[in-house]
């Protein structure tokens, strides 16, 4: 058997840095699609970066 005791403190500290994680990933993707509709970068250049996955120049080029 596994010996697991559920901290319910740990559990609420996990879920709010999730939290602030996915909020700041989606603060981010949303400052660069406001970029890209200013016309202020391209796509291309954040590709050119190499900072960026796949999975968030697909989030980002959907305006």
């Amino acid at each position: 058997m596994f010996g697991f005791e559920w901290n319910k403190e740990e559990e609420r500290q996990a879920l709010i840095e999730i939290s602030e994680a996915r909020g700041e990933a989606h603060g981010k993707i949303s400052t660069l699609r406001d970029l890209l509709a200013d016309g202020l970068i391209t796509l291309d250049a954040l590709k050119a970066t190499g900072r960026y996955s796949p999975e968030e120049l697909d989030a980002i080029s959907k305006l």
